[in-house]
């Protein structure tokens, strides 16, 4: 009933919800056969055993018992009642536990939230199947649990626990912006478009080799040839990659969020694809993009902000590398939608402010003018609701920058 695949899947995701700190007494599930195969409540998921996994279905599951039953029927409930969602989690990180005591709807604070969460997360007025089912339904993935953390649902358990670590940067976002004047939500039409382009497209490729992944089952990918054809070429592109990896395990990025671009020559940038994460991504997945016309070459079409990539590139002929990023801190200031004051301890790498744009959805020309126009002679600007996206002359100033301007937005928030 539980395959030796699944098994071994939960067992590792189970270890980066806790490692983490997204779960202390949850629990997480995937869908399997006409159950659900779930964490005992109470086992400790940070060495989970296969004993400690229990197949849940209509028939055994009133044989469970208190909180454990109680449990079983929120997630078997979430996971057979639509066949899109492949697995589920309770979640009760400190974050997303402070949000739920505050028994309210969060808002769309960033774009990220809007497209892998929902249009908003509201709470559930009771931890019964049927509230959290009202809670979660339309154009949503989780729900908040009163005074209880969250339920988060996903395709797969990569997006689970991706999907968690946004909710908890959103509701953290929530929570520090409120004595900085607060934050400035999406509107809803703008949520709904992010999420629904988000489901049925960016995230379609990734998520689907994911779920091959996580099932044990073999995925047919069909490619162009790649454009990394020169030995020069492989090695940008391993660095792209590398960099991202690194991006990645300092959480200035997330899932498949962010971008990466290079200059080749005076007329090219590498760029990183869209949509694959950048643990999956290899080098040969990479293309290469007309810094004018946008016309690119590869075996994956370029990220979709190619275009500001292109813009910063032509605005200063030494600009080599662009990066792209959600951090933690970064996304609060952009979710408060004003530039920020830099500390004196980072006027060395940031200068005097970091400027803000004005808005504008991903992908858009709306939001190219807007990062053109915003940036001026800084080395990076915060994308309203969105991001940073910072630039420089050699990768490790561009990482610099990124790394200096996360550490002065904490900085600024808890001062």
């Amino acid at each position: 009933m539980i395959t030796e695949t699944v098994q071994k899947n939960i067992i590792s995701y189970a270890q980066k919800f806790v490692a983490d700190g997204y779960i202390v007494s949850g629990a997480i599930a995937v869908r399997c056969d006409t159950g659900i195969a779930m964490t005992q409540l109470g086992a400790d998921l940070s060495k989970l055993e296969v004993g400690s996994i229990m197949y849940v279905d209509d028939k055994n599951i009133e044989q469970l018992q208190g909180n454990e039953r109680a449990a079983a029927v929120l997630l078997f409930c979430l996971l057979r009642h639509d066949d899109k969602i492949g697995a589920a989690a309770i979640v009760d990180s400190e974050n997303i536990l402070k949000f739920s005591s505050k028994k309210k709807t969060l808002p769309a604070v960033l774009d990220d939230m809007s497209q892998i969460c929902g249009i908003s997360v509201r709470c559930a007025k009771e931890n019964t199947a049927i509230e959290v089912l009202r809670a979660i339904r339309g154009l949503r993935n989780c729900c908040f649990l009163p005074d209880a953390g969250a339920i988060v649902t996903g395709r797969t358990l990569d997006e689970v626990h991706t999907a968690t670590l946004v909710l908890d940067k959103a509701c953290n976002c929530y929570l520090l912006a409120e004595s900085k004047g607060g934050c400035k939500p999406l509107g809803l039409l703008d949520a709904c478009l992010e999420h629904v382009v988000y489901k049925l497209k960016y995230s379609k490729k990734n998520q689907d080799a994911q779920k091959a992944a996580e099932s044990g089952t073999e995925e047919k990918v069909e490619e162009q040839p790649s454009a990394i054809t020169t030995d020069e070429l492989k090695k940008l592109a391993q660095q792209v990659k590398d960099v991202g990896v690194r991006m990645l395990n300092e959480n200035l990025v997330q899932g498949t969020w962010g971008n990466i671009s290079v200059r080749v020559d005076d007329k090219h940038i590498l760029c990183t694809p869209s949509a694959l994460d950048y643990v999956m991504l290899k080098p040969e997945q990479m293309a290469i993009v007309d810094i004018e016309t946008m016309e690119w070459q590869g075996s994956n079409k370029p990220t979709s902000e190619k275009k500001i990539h292109g813009a910063l590139m032509l605005a200063k002929s030494e600009t080599t590398w662009v990066l792209h990023s959600h951090p933690k801190y970064g996304c609060i200031l952009a979710s408060i939608g004003k530039a920020l004051p830099v500390p004196e301890e980072y006027k060395a790498t940031l200068g005097e402010s970091i400027p803000c744009t004005t808005g504008g959805l991903p992908g858009t020309k709306k939001l190219v003018k807007s990062v053109t126009a915003a940036i001026g002679d800084a080395p990076a600007v915060f994308l309203k609701n969105h991001g940073i996206v910072a630039r420089g002359n050699t990768l490790e100033e561009a990482f610099q920058v990124c790394y200096d301007l996360e550490n002065a937005c904490k900085k600024y928030l808890e001062d």
